[in-house]
This record gives structure tokens, C-alpha cells and sequence, in this order.
């Protein structure tokens, strides 16, 4: 007896072992089939829109690899990439100029600079079919499957919002005290992005309005103290992330006491670390334990609270003069968020062409700087090639190396899985 089960366990390893040699099945979901947004139902609120010429289909130049993104580690797929693969997953930037379909010569940009992300904004946006049919035609043009992002926040920040029905500021949400009306606005946002095509949104604003001065934020923070902005934040996270979109609270470690606006200006957060735990922490801390997918950095000097060193030389004056923008801080990026908050999801830079940045750094300094101090997903550079060059460049000059970029492509690795497990 006890020989045929010996012989019966060394079949089955020898069945094992032929197994593993054999191509899995895949799914191929770093495809444009995998963005496409669910057939039903439609969000009832959208208008009947008027008929026009779909675009026509960029049929990339080859078919998009397959591999086995959910039923094997998430390594496989990164040694399948290239380095220049690589260093394109971390980087989103926003189309032309009122592009509003996947010209020739955009797929062809797509090819010569395989990005891991594209952000849309209003002047790409004329109606729903337009819309699904650009963000369909951007993924067949891909060679894996995009993050396809915007800011939805409802208000005044909607960028496809005039194709639906108006959703209330966030800060008019909040007043009404009920979290579930931060839900509903959440999931109903998300049901219209991704029937839309649309993956990803910048949203919810985490920021708490404690300074009404403060213009740039104002009406898009769901209120004036933490305990009802970490309320609607939590409710509005889960909203989204029902509908199957990747939500991504802002503006880390805090906009909301600023007067600068930093798409114009470097803004200022004066206070020190006990009125940052008190106040601008909770949401975030909220937002997080709600399941938050990403966390955005803004342009944001802290003088208080800094890093003790520079990663790099051209840092020391700007650390020095207690300058130096959130952006290129690992102190805010790793200690405090990754280290402290505990945080594991994706950690994207605001748009990197604001002049809160521009006016001070060059785009090579710009995207080096935010990758070292901890980001995963360059947001909106100035100059793509310069910044595919310059993280090129800074690999190779050894000043981070394959652990380190490996990091931020499981992250991207694993907010598209959690896409698809929602789906």
C-alpha cells in the first residue's frame, strides 16, 4: 500500500511539473477591452446627446503584448517590460490642446513615448459618444492598458460634468451633514466616468477650508474642520470605488490654510507638526482607511516641518530657506505617508507644469526631484521627452536604482488589478 501511494505522488508531480511548462491561459487586460466601460447600465441622468461622426479607430502599429496580469505575480509583468516601458508607466500627461479624438499623430506619440497614463481636461470633452470613442481609441492605441484620469469633483471643478446633470460643491454636500449624500455624489460621479471611459479621478478634495481667504480651494473642501471633511471624504471614496473607479484624495499635506494658489505661485503651509496632526492629518488618515486608491502631493512649502537633508544638491538652498516644495520631500512622502499613515497605494505629483514649480525648476529637476522623494506617477510634465530622458539619465547615474523604480511599478501594478477586480 505504501508504495502506491508513493507512486501516485510522483505522478502527480510529474503531472505538476508538465503543467508548468506549458503557456498559461491569459487574460489580457492591459488592452483597450479591459478599459471599456460596462455596457449597463447607463447613468440615468445622461442627455439624449446629439448625433455626430464617431472617430476612427487608431489601429496601433502592434497588437498589444499578452500577459498574465492577474493570474501570475505581479513581477512577470514588470521583467516583461523595457526600461523605457518602465520609466512610461510613470508618467501622465494631458493631451494636445482641444484634442478631441486619436489622431495619426498622437498614436504615433503614444508609440514613441509608451506613457502609463493620460489626464483629460474640459477642452477635450464635446459630447458622451466623443468622449468613450476617444478614450476607447486611446487604449487601442496603447500598448497597455492606460490610467485615463480627470478632476471630477463636481462644483465648479467638473470637466465632463456639462454632458450631465450638475453635482453639488463639495462644501454644500458637507453642510447637509449626511454622508450619504458624499456617497451618492461619489458613486454617481464614478458610474458617469466610466461609462465615459474614464478609470481614474482626482477626487475627492481632502483639504479642509480653515482659511477663507484661501480662493483656490474654498467650496471644493467639504467644510471648515476635520471631523466633517473625514466623514464626507470616507463616504465619497466608498462612493467611488463602487462604481469601479480609482479615487485619489488631494491636496496632501494640506491646501486649505494657504493663500497662494500654486498653479501661480509656491504656496506656504506656516504651521507646525501638533496643528498638522489636529487639523489637515484626519482626512487624510480617513481617506486612506476608507480605501483610498491614490493620495496627490501638492506644491506645498512646509518651513516647519522638512526634510533634515536634500537628496539631491540642487535642493540645499530651497531646504535651507524652508522652501522646498511637498513635491520633493520624502519627509512628507515617506515618512509621514508611507511610514506614519501606513499608506500603500499611488502616490501622484499635482500637475508638474504648475508655476508653482516652472518658475523655480527645470523639467529635468522637476520629475527627478518628485520621483526621489517617493511619487509614483509624474502628473502633466512640461516636456515629456525632457522627463523621459532625465529619469533615463538618473537610473543610469545610479541615483535610484531597479528596487526603487520596481516599487512604484507593483503600485501601478496593483491599482490596475483592484480596476479589474471591481469590474
Amino acid at each position: 500500500m505504501k508504495i502506491f501511494w508513493l507512486i501516485l505522488l510522483a505522478a502527480v508531480l510529474l503531472l505538476a511539473l508538465a503543467s508548468c511548462g506549458e503557456e498559461p491561459e491569459v487574460a489580457t487586460v492591459y488592452t483597450a477591452e479591459y478599459s471599456q466601460p460596462s455596457p449597463t447600465p447607463a447613468p440615468t441622468v445622461i442627455p439624449t446627446p446629439t448625433p455626430e461622426p464617431t472617430p476612427t479607430l487608431i489601429t496601433p502599429s502592434a497588437e498589444p503584448r499578452e500577459i498574465p496580469c492577474f493570474i501570475c505575480p505581479s513581477y512577470d509583468w514588470i521583467a516583461s517590460l523595457t526600461l523605457r516601458e518602465k520609466i512610461g508607466q510613470l508618467i501622465m500627461p494631458r493631451l494636445p490642446w482641444q484634442a478631441t479624438q486619436v489622431t495619426p499623430a498622437i498614436a504615433q506619440w503614444l508609440e514613441d513615448y509608451p506613457v502609463g497614463g493620460i489626464i483629460l481636461f474640459s477642452d477635450n470633452v464635446v459630447s458622451i459618444q466623443q468622449v468613450q470613442a476617444l478614450t476607447a481609441d486611446l487604449q487601442a492605441a496603447a500598448s497597455y492598458t492606460l490610467f485615463i484620469a480627470t478632476d471630477e469633483e463636481g462644483g465648479r471643478v467638473s470637466r465632463i460634468g456639462r454632458l450631465f446633470t450638475p453635482i453639488l460643491p463639495a462644501y454644500e454636500i458637507g453642510r447637509t451633514g449626511d454622508p450619504n449624500e458624499a456617497f451618492e455624489a461619489g458613486r454617481e460621479i464614478g458610474e458617469r466616468l466610466l461609462y465615459l471611459g474614464i478609470n481614474m479621478n482626482f477626487a475627492p478634495v481632502a483639504d479642509v477650508w480653515t482659511n477663507p481667504a484661501n480662493t483656490v480651494i474654498g467650496n471644493r473642501a467639504f467644510g471648515r474642520d476635520p471631523d466633517t471633511v473625514s466623514l464626507m471624504i470616507t463616504e465619497a471614496i466608498r462612493g467611488l470605488n463602487s462604481a469601479g473607479v480609482i479615487s485619489v484624495i488631494k491636496h496632501f499635506p494640506g491646501h486649505g490654510d494657504t493663500y497662494e494658489d500654486s498653479h501661480y505661485l509656491l504656496a506656504v503651509y506656516p504651521h507646525n507638526r501638533e496643528r498638522f496632526n489636529e487639523i489637515e492629518a484626519p482626512p487624510f488618515i480617513a481617506g486612506i482607511e476608507a480605501g483610498t486608491d491614490g493620495v496627490m502631493i501638492g506644491h506645498i512649502a512646509t518651513p516647519q516641518l522638512q526634510n533634515p537633508t536634500a537628496p539631491v544638491e540642487w535642493m540645499e538652498p530651497w531646504l535651507s530657506s524652508g522652501t522646498l516644495p511637498a513635491t520633493f520631500s520624502d519627509f512628507w512622502l515617506q515618512d509621514v505617508l508611507r511610514m506614519e499613515m501606513d499608506f500603500r497605494g499611488l502616490i501622484i505629483t499635482d500637475a508638474l507644469e504648475m508655476r508653482a514649480l516652472t518658475d523655480h525648476f527645470t523639467p529635468a529637476e522637476i520629475a527627478v526631484g518628485a520621483f526621489l522623494a517617493g511619487a509614483d506617477i509624474l502628473l502633466m510634465p512640461t516636456d515629456v521627452p525632457a522627463t523621459f530622458n532625465a529619469l533615463i539619465q538618473a537610473f543610469e547615474d545610479g541615483l535610484f536604482d531597479e528596487e526603487r523604480l520596481h516599487e512604484s511599478l507593483q503600485r501601478i501594478f496593483w491599482a490596475h488589478q483592484d480596476l479589474y477586480q471591481r469590474r
